[in-house]
């Protein structure tokens, strides 16, 4: 276990796919990390620390878990992303909040 002190600080950031093709759990985490890849790159990639904590394939939406650190520049990926399964679309960023219990009040 590591100390308190070490552990890096989290964020969840809510998104939305705004896309007119359904889309499922892994196409989804498949987009988002396309997204984040191609705008940091790997070390940012790295740093960013992303992963799809929930989706819900009705809605499109779910919630992405990364580092405190790096929230801005994954906010600006996840803006940038204008194509989705080939189509036009983008991801709505819906709310950013440091637990998955205010994200969904």
């Amino acid at each position: 276990m590591v100390v308190p002190t070490l552990r890096k600080k989290k964020r969840y950031v809510h998104l939305r796919f705004e896309c007119p093709c359904n889309i499922s759990e892994n196409e989804a985490q498949a987009e988002l990390y396309g997204a984040l890849l191609s705008f940091l790159g790997e070390l940012g990639f790295s740093r960013a620390n992303p992963k799809l904590v929930e989706f819900n394939n009705t809605s499109k939406s779910g919630i992405l878990k990364c580092s405190n650190a790096e929230i801005q520049n994954v906010k600006a990926a996840l803006a940038l992303a204008n194509r989705i399964k080939g189509e036009n679309g983008c991801i709505r960023i819906l709310k950013v909040s440091g637990s998955v219990s205010k994200l969904l009040d």
